[in-house]
């Protein structure tokens, strides 16, 4: 698509106004800065993008406060942990609320902000509810279900609404006193796997308000892609859908993805230890000496309790680990198919007959069966609403029957506290501040340390296995805030479009941290972004007058070599984008 195809479309270049480098002198001052001293230069940023929690310093309360550094006041401001009352601390400006910005000492795992406190959930959630704006959206939802009778017959989505950030923060604490009540604490681990909808965010959230860990699968991968993450990431609990829309079809997360992922498949470590356990206690029939009338060298000899002679088990134990080598978690067929290997080389030096070789294989095959579970619970968001869903009762739980519960003991916690609140109505029309409070009775965020892991997500896997790469809460959320001037001129309130799923780094870092943390106003988009047809992005950009876009160059590439797609784009008005950026 050629610039002048599209240039009646767009303004005219804008002139940056929160972008620190200006020019490629602005950008070499400030490389060299941060190779000079990247403490203190990395320092400054963190100080005033995100709110730390102090203890212990002049004009701070008992039990600490949430505080940053005001630029524009030279002063640290912020709010009581304990009654979100507004403070000022006689800091001053060399003040900085860790031990040691940058720790080299263990190159190259870094440290960054050495015993500072922060927490990603309240820079992203509370604080912007604290400074008043509880009835600004967090961010505008659009469903995947397409009406083309809408708008002229240009169609308009069949389920659309904007969530405020106080809902955003009513939605996020329910979440996070239901993680509680299934027994998860700071440094637990949980998966999430779900379709690009609001529940996305608020149990995103929630994990980050409690210093649970958890790791985000996009939804187009596989069950077994799923079920290596799961263990991988140590889950006790899975966060998934009924079902999603894409294309206007229902595409059943729990049954194709999630139920799949713990029920077909095991670990590899699960694996071996239940072969090698049932193989060493189970009993055969003393046949005799093998073949030949000699017992084979090498300790062959039957174990005391009757079973396969501790190199025989071995030589089993090896075969399967050759034939499951590199993997995560398997089928129980592809252990079974090490067992064969195993049991026919046995077979053939005459150490297992037929009869015996078929009770090792059945024992194997009911030790497999018999794993334990995998994860404590499985939490189940109702989305699509399908009427035949399979349900485990002893593992599976509603969303929602888990965050009806908790909503009523948020209330009773903020009556306790003092609010008049029969009902959620009654708590969401309270004053923001006050609303903070009567949230933090019951669900406070917790004081975490700067390193303390946030969220691990796993590298594409086209350069070799897949890898976990762990974001943390300080330096992540600090960096990403100040990423958002630099490559986008950000500005709070702007209007942010990433084509993105929180299951790639780009979807976590920009389409949720940056986005909440700089209080901009986000677009949650499910399914694909050009159904029903090319333009439906564009018509997404002209009706939340979107200001800033992000997306992956093929995406664009794609779009364009069709000119029936160009002319899908060219109906919608997209002259409110004021920044464009495409990553490869």
């Amino acid at each position: 698509m050629s610039v002048s195809a599209v240039s009646k479309n767009f303004v005219a270049v804008p002139v940056a106004q929160t972008n620190p480098v200006r020019s490629r002198a602005d950008w070499e001052r400030q490389r060299a800065a941060a190779l000079d001293n990247p403490g203190a230069f990395h320092g400054a940023i963190a100080k005033r993008e995100v709110h730390w929690f102090v203890t212990g310093a002049a004009g701070v309360g008992a039990k600490g406060a949430w505080l940053t550094f005001d630029q524009t006041l030279g002063q640290w401001t912020g709010w009581d942990a304990a009654s979100g009352a507004a403070v000022t601390a006689n800091l001053g400006a060399a003040f900085e609320p860790w031990q040691r910005a940058f720790n080299a000492d263990d190159a190259p795992h870094w440290k960054w902000f050495e015993g500072g406190r922060t927490n990603a959930c309240f820079n992203e959630v509370d604080r912007h509810v604290l400074a008043g704006f509880g009835a600004e959206p967090a961010f505008l939802f659009e469903g995947d279900r397409w009406d083309m009778s809408q708008d002229g017959g240009r169609g308009a989505p069949v389920d659309s609404h904007a969530i405020s950030r106080k809902t955003l923060l009513l939605e996020t604490a329910k979440c996070a006193l239901a993680l509680q009540a299934l027994g998860l604490k700071a440094g637990d681990r949980i998966a999430l796997n779900l379709p690009n909808i609001p529940a996305q965010l608020f149990w995103t959230e929630a994990a980050k308000r409690l210093g649970i860990v958890y790791t985000p699968v996009f939804g187009g991968f596989s069950d077994k892609t799923l079920s290596d993450r799961i263990h991988d990431a140590g889950a006790r609990i899975v966060i998934t859908a009924d079902g999603g829309y894409r294309n206007a079809q229902i595409v059943p997360f729990k049954t194709a993805y999630t139920d799949p992922a713990l029920d077909d498949y095991v670990p590899v470590a699960t694996v071996r230890s239940a072969i090698a356990q049932r193989l060493a206690t189970l009993g055969l029939p003393d046949a005799g000496p093998p073949q030949g009338g000699r017992a084979p060298s090498g300790g062959s000899e039957r174990s005391e309790l009757g079973g396969l002679s501790p190199a025989d088990l071995q030589q089993v134990l090896t075969i399967v680990d050759e034939t499951l080598a590199g993997e995560v978690t398997v089928q129980r067929s592809d252990a079974m198919r090490g067992v064969g290997r195993a049991l026919r080389e046995l077979g053939r030096a005459g150490r297992l007959n037929a009869a015996e070789a078929s009770r090792v294989r059945t024992a194997v095959a009911e030790a497999l069966v018999a794993t334990p579970p995998r994860v404590d619970a499985v939490v189940v968001v109702r989305h699509t609403a399908q009427a035949d869903l399979v349900w485990r009762t002893e593992r599976d739980r509603w969303s929602h029957e888990l965050t009806d519960a908790a909503l009523q003991t948020l209330l009773a916690a903020a009556r306790e506290a003092g609010f008049t609140v029969a009902d959620e109505a009654a708590l969401l029309a309270l004053p923001d501040a006050d609303f903070v409070r009567a949230i933090w009775a019951s669900s406070a965020p917790a004081p975490l340390d700067a390193e303390f892991p946030m969220f691990f997500i796993y590298t594409s896997g086209s350069t070799g296995k897949p890898k976990g790469v762990v974001h943390v809460h300080g330096g992540y959320t600090a960096g990403v805030a100040h990423t958002m001037k630099v490559a986008f001129d950000a500005r709070p309130g702007d209007v942010v479009y990433v084509v993105a799923d929180p299951g790639w780094i780009t979807g976590q870092s920009y389409m949720l941290s940056a986005t909440m943390t700089t209080r901009c106003t986000g677009v949650l988009g499910e399914g694909a972004p050009t159904f029903p047809h090319a333009g439906r992005y564009a018509s997404m950009i002209e009706r939340y007058k979107v200001r800033i876009f992000k997306a992956g160059v093929t995406f664009l590439m794609t779009i364009m070599a069709d000119a029936q797609n160009v002319r899908d784009v060219q109906q919608y008005d997209l002259c409110s984008l004021r920044v464009a950026t495409f990553c490869a």
